[in-house]
């Protein structure tokens, strides 16, 4: 029997038996456990990103995984684990068993003062999860950890201050990439306006090591925010300063002007919700097949519920990644489309297709890419 058989059997069993079970009791309503199955068909008509000689590869994903949630008056837990398995139909690629685990908690330990704890875990190919700027166009198998924990105290009646610290690791598993490690101090003075709106000067210390060649840095960056609600709308808007300095004497250091902004809006029936986002700073990570550059990203996403059960979205996104040191430019576009039909309240059908493409000085870095997903998604929760 091959892996993927016994990895279904496995699943179906494990949901079978959950099913009937009667362990946990449903008196205790404040411990939520859902149990997930996710299967489908993912088709890549470039799956290396390569520029000349594109391979399609179809992907059978199996995601069998578990979320447990537990909340009280003064805590709200949430722990989330799902295995990847990709099942590739190219005889050569061997199959894949990919991570993702995910852990938030936010504690009120006093009536001013608040602790947020939250772990990202991800082993995966997709380059997407490596930077939220990111560039790059590779499938080196890698994991990557982000934690982070914060403190808040509430100053009566308007201020709040933030502090706290996020450690990111990054590693490959074949070293054909480098490597790295981050440290991140994070200091925020928040003054409240009113219940809706706020103005934040946040401070981010920034301490990225990598293990081989390329130059350790170090980024400090101020920031002035704004925050504001309304009734069907949120507005989210910052600008700022960053200086990042290398541990090489011979290195200059560089600069930016970051700044970001983020729109979200529904309508009063709630059936159209819309997100405009806009972002420009540098990238965190420099890996051995690039550098460093400053990125502007604009994105967008637009869901609409065609009826109770069927909801149609479309999103993508535009980022330009100028590159220090460099006549290197690229130009990257994505745009998606999705419609999700919820056929009971515990499983959802999802079909998706897409496009993306990078256009750049250097002709070795572009590529086209076409994807098309089908995808059955169950959730069983146990009260």
């Amino acid at each position: 029997m091959s892996n993927l058989c016994r990895l279904l059997l496995a699943s179906l069993f494990f949901l079978l038996f959950a099913t009937g079970s009667t362990g946990i009791s449903k008196a205790q309503n404040n411990l939520r456990l859902d149990l997930l199955l996710d299967a489908g068909l993912i088709y890549d008509s470039n799956f290396y990103f390569d520029p000349v000689d594109e391979i399609g590869v179809t992907t059978f994903l199996v995601q069998p995984g578990v979320e447990i949630g537990y909340e009280t008056s003064k805590t709200e837990w949430v722990a989330r684990y799902q295995l990847n398995a990709n099942y590739y139909d190219r005889a050569e690629e061997d199959d894949f068993y990919g991570h993702a685990a995910f852990l938030q908690g936010d504690i009120e330990i006093t009536d001013r003062l608040a602790f947020e704890l939250s772990n990202n875990f991800r082993y995966t190919r997709d380059p997407a999860n490596l930077d939220p700027l990111g560039n790059v166009a590779v499938r080196e198998k890698y994991y990557q950890n982000r934690a982070k924990a914060l403190f808040s105290y509430h100053f009566e009646p308007r201020f709040t201050v933030e502090a706290g610290y996020q450690n990111w690791i990054t590693d490959y598993k074949d070293d054909l990439l480098e490597d790295a490690v981050g440290h991140q101090g994070i200091f925020d003075l928040i003054y409240h306006l009113n219940r809706s709106a706020s103005m934040a000067l946040e401070y981010n210390y920034w301490d990225m090591n990598y293990s081989e060649s390329t130059p350790d840095y170090k980024s400090n960056q101020l920031s002035l925010v704004a925050r504001m609600k309304w009734m069907h709308a949120g507005l989210e808007a910052g600008v700022g300063y960053q200086n990042r300095s290398f541990d090489e004497a011979e290195l200059d250091d560089i600069e930016v002007v970051p700044y970001f902004l983020k729109l979200e809006t529904e309508s009063s029936s709630g059936k159209t919700r819309f997100a405009l986002s806009a972002e420009h700073n540098f990238n965190y990570l420099n890996l051995s097949n690039q550098g460093y550059y400053q990125a502007d990203r604009f994105g967008f996403t637009l869901d609409y519920d065609l009826t109770e059960r069927i909801t149609a979205g479309l999103g993508g996104y535009y980022q330009k990644s100028d590159y220090e040191d460099s006549p290197r430019e690229d130009d990257t576009y994505n745009i998606t489309g999705d419609i999700k039909y919820l056929i009971k309240h515990w499983l959802v059908f999802h079909v998706a297709a897409g496009y993306e493409t990078r256009n750049s000085t250097i002709p070795s870095q572009e590529y086209d890419n076409w994807m098309a997903l089908g995808q059955l998604q169950f959730i069983y929760s146990i009260d």
